[in-house]
């Protein structure tokens, strides 16, 4: 069996690739540039001109499809996550709740902070300790545990980076790979207080705050995301998940390139997926950063009607439950820019 630490070898001979990162001041594109040399795919990871050196790791042998993408040149930091890199200090103590194979740990790590990773999946967390392993890195503690709202053992569906904790549709029963696993919250991990927070575990972001009370009273900042099809599946939904922070004193923020928007209210996600960013006091904007004002409804109802039509069938469904919420005035909006969509 092939060492876990990963090595410069040929690709053949042990299916492991270090994916060699830079990371820069300006946080506005990210991309990797891949080469390949005698059978190993060394990347470069560019996000402007920080001058910060780090490998990541990917296991080819289980078939990642991030792994994959980050092996095809294919694969990106997202808009929330470059600016919580851009917001972060040398010393602050980060936590990364779903931390996969440390993609953005390891930055996180190498810029100075103390970071404590948590992943559920033994086979994540193996790749994890490699990359860990291989960048020297003494700044970064992996937890392998589960996080729930509360200490107990529950089904884990171990699925690359989209495990979670097993729900009436997504568990062993309907064909998903499963295994049993002990959990905690996240108030009793070590490292807090935590001053920032990555959190991005399939539909459990409720759960995980709910035993994170003591976090939530504390904390800078933080990114979260909101998948409103998996949260459905974990019994809540976005507008739940951003009243539970907003109650903790957080102002949330919708995340595009380069760009944040307050929430609007009354809460509505028209897509399926995003990452929020929450702070606690003024909005920090790393250079080249803007603060947009918040969507409006047309806006809203536009985004709406696109994810109603999106290709993927979970995605129609969230935006079918959206709709179905909608407020009269919204709803109203809706019925007006898909009519004006159809005579167009």
């Amino acid at each position: 069996m092939a060492s876990r630490r990963a090595v410069r070898l040929r690709w053949q001979s042990d299916r492991r690739n270090v994916v060699s990162g830079r990371i820069p001041s300006d946080l506005m594109a990210a991309t990797i540039v891949v080469e390949v040399k005698n059978q190993v795919v060394p990347c470069t990871l560019s996000m402007g001109s920080w001058g910060i050196d780090y490998d990541l790791v990917v296991d080819l042998d289980l078939g990642d499809p991030i792994g994959t993408q980050v092996i095809a040149g294919q694969w990106t930091l997202s808009p929330a996550l470059m600016w919580l890199l851009g917001s972060l200090k040398a010393g602050d103590s980060v936590l990364d709740l779903g931390a996969h194979y440390g993609t953005f740990a390891i930055p996180a790590a190498k810029l100075g902070a103390r970071v404590v990773a948590v992943e559920g999946s033994p086979r994540n967390a193996a790749v994890l300790r490699s990359a860990c392993e291989q960048n020297r890195l003494e700044n970064l503690e992996i937890v392998e545990v589960v996080v729930d709202s509360g200490i107990g053992e529950v089904e884990f569906v171990d699925l690359g980076p989209y495990g979670t904790i097993s729900t009436a549709d997504i568990c062993s029963e309907t064909g998903y790979p499963t295994i049993r696993r002990l959990t905690t919250r996240v108030d009793d991990l070590p490292g807090a207080p935590f001053d920032w927070a990555k959190i991005d575990i399939e539909g459990n972001e409720q759960a995980a705050l709910r035993g994170g009370q003591g976090m939530l009273n504390s904390i800078r900042g933080m990114v979260i995301e909101s998948n409103g099809y998996a949260l459905h599946s974990h019994g809540t939904s976005p507008t739940e998940l951003v009243h539970s922070i907003e109650s903790f004193g957080l102002k949330v923020y919708e995340v595009t390139d380069g760009e944040l928007r307050r929430v609007t209210h009354p809460v509505v996600q028209p897509e399926t997926i995003v990452d929020y960013v929450a702070v606690r006091n003024e909005l920090t904007l790393p250079p080249g950063w803007v603060e947009r004002p918040e969507r409006n409804d047309t806006e809203i109802v536009t985004a709406l009607m696109h994810e109603s039509k999106h290709p993927i069938p979970e995605h129609r469904d969230h935006a079918d439950r959206i709709i179905e919420g909608l407020s009269r005035k919204l709803a109203k909006r809706y019925r007006k820019v898909v009519n004006a969509h159809m005579r167009s």
